[in-house]
């Protein structure tokens, strides 16, 4: 499919499900009307995440640059980034619309997202309250800010994501992911807990995880090792969304994060 295709595929697709949405109501209640509608501005927004593009500026520089002549309205920089903000949880609904989950096998594992260096967390006020001090077993050192909890399927998409302060048990997580997937969940021994794997069986999801050392294990060796293999596929779709979508790096206030 040529790009042009698929950005008028994506606009006709992201009307239809915004029209729906929004009941026909504007979400505006005053003020002059933006110069691109919510509907280019979000079609922007998923082709640009679609070509790569890790931010509003990388996304803007691109139309403004390929595009300009589809979109002949575009604001200056400050005004596109504001809008793509405030539309930020109605692309969310879009997203899960446009990109249902589909996968039955999912892994969950957690990312430390550091807000400052540990020198200067005792004088940061970036989020406040909400940020703690955390522990990062593949680093083996302590770090201060947030924790995200990301679940990905076999495909590599992320099904879930949920955001933590860092000192927060990951198993308190799992009640979020409830209505989101379904099927085989993979975790690592951080998991592991009665009233947890309890919790999501009632909601059909089997949660798996390598058992400690002291526990004996009575499933088959070479289902063990396929889940352990399984698991490591989440190192490398978590390595790309650190590098080329910074991930790790927090840039947004905090009414854009789901705290748990």
């Amino acid at each position: 499919m040529e790009q042009a295709d698929r950005i008028i595929g994506v606009y006709l697709m992201v009307e239809e499900i915004y029209g729906y949405i929004t009941a026909g109501k504007a979400l505006r209640r005053g003020g002059f009307p933006p110069r691109l509608s919510d509907v280019e501005v979000l079609t922007m927004e998923i082709i640009g995440e679609m070509e790569g593009k890790n931010g509003d500026r990388a996304i803007y520089r691109y139309f403004d640059e390929h595009w300009r002549s589809w979109f002949p309205r575009m604001p200056k920089f400050k005004a596109f980034a504001k809008q793509c903000a405030n539309l930020c949880w109605v692309k969310h609904v879009i997203l899960e619309r446009l990109f249902a989950n589909q996968d039955d096998i999912h892994i969950i594992d957690g990312v430390p997202m550091p807000v400052c260096h540990k020198a200067r967390a005792y004088r940061s006020h970036m989020l406040d309250e909400h940020t703690a001090w955390g522990y990062c077993a593949a680093k083996d050192e302590k770090y201060y800010g947030l924790r995200g909890h990301v679940v990905i399927g076999l495909k590599g998409f992320v099904s879930a994501f949920i955001v933590t302060p860092a000192n927060i048990d990951e198993r308190l997580s799992l009640g979020d992911l409830i209505g989101k997937i379904k099927g085989m969940l993979i975790g690592d021994k951080g998991f592991i807990d009665q009233k947890s794997n309890a919790l999501l069986a009632a909601h059909d999801i089997d949660l798996q995880t390598p058992l400690r050392y002291n526990m004996k294990d009575t499933r088959p060796k070479w289902a063990v090792k396929q889940l352990l293999k399984t698991r490591k596929s989440v190192e490398t779709a978590l390595s790309v969304l650190i590098e080329k979508f910074s991930l790790t790096k927090i840039k947004s206030s905090l009414d854009q994060w789901r705290l748990l």
